[in-house]
């Protein structure tokens, strides 16, 4: 289901086909473990809905802890390869109170001189900068033209920002997935450095082309969600980021070899 379809119809709609499908897999097939992607995490409380439902008896894993993680080491990746000084640049986090951008937020916002965070709504913004230091600004206005690095982590179904939403020279993770930095824009604007936010390499003794995928890559997401099965860890990951789970899945992806090599854009090696 697309995204636009995901948006366009009723949320008890929309839940219903989710449900389905989850006790498709559970009845039919023994299923125990399911990973939500996108937005079918959104439309469920970050999973939590589904978790919850009492004829659904499985677990849930909405994919996004390891997907914050590796986010956060493309930065460092990032910082460096083009030998940065965070301390003196602007950084603008796009989706900032949702699920990745909260702990992105969290983690990354005391490196730079100055954070923008950005979400729709002011309330849920000004309960993340609670938690967070001075050096922020809150908006629900896409203020992105004067940051040096952009994240984006939104669920909207396009991509989101166009040419005058981003500075000369900018740096921009795109975790989103439908991407929030289309492809013509990278073509049009050079100056830009587009990096992929949600990739890893697959383990070396894995190394095969998934259809839809980038050559010996997969997603984030989907990665944790196999190392949740390997490790026969029966929990439900959803909802907000939990720091210690953070932890635990860098330290899943460096046991089965699921980390983050090179630095992409829309899969190719920068």
């Amino acid at each position: 289901m697309a995204a636009k379809d995901i948006l366009s119809n009723p949320l008890n709609e929309i839940r219903k086909k989710i449900l389905d499908a989850a006790l498709h897999l559970q009845n039919n097939y023994e299923i125990e473990l399911i990973q939500l992607g996108a937005l079918t995490t959104s439309v469920t409380q970050g999973g939590q809905w589904l978790s919850d439902h009492s004829r659904y008896k499985g677990f849930v894993n909405h994919g996004d802890t390891y997907t914050a993680a590796v986010a956060c080491n493309v930065v460092q990746k990032m910082i460096e390869k083009y030998s940065i000084q965070p301390d003196e640049f602007t950084l603008a986090i796009v989706g900032a109170y949702g699920i990745i951008g909260e702990m992105i937020s969290k983690k990354l916002t005391s490196q730079f001189n100055h954070t923008y965070l950005i979400g729709r709504k002011q309330r849920k913004l000004e309960e993340l900068g609670n938690q967070l230091s001075d050096n922020i600004t809150l908006s629900t206005e896409l203020k992105t033209n004067t940051a040096d690095v952009v994240i984006t982590a939104t669920n909207h179904p396009s991509a989101l920002l166009n040419s005058e939403d981003l500075k000369k020279n900018a740096f921009v993770i795109d975790i989103a997935q439908p991407s929030n930095v289309s492809f013509d824009l990278c073509q049009k604007r050079t100056d830009i450095v587009r990096i992929d936010g949600g990739y890893v390499s697959l383990p070396k003794k894995f190394k095969v082309n998934i259809p839809g995928y980038p050559q010996g890559r997969i997603f984030s997401c989907i990665s944790e969600v196999i190392m949740q099965a390997l490790e026969n860890d029966r929990s439900n990951h959803v909802g907000s980021i939990d720091m210690n789970f953070f932890d635990v899945t860098e330290e899943w992806a460096r046991k089965y070899g699921f980390v983050l090599e090179d630095l992409t854009n829309f899969g190719k090696v920068i």
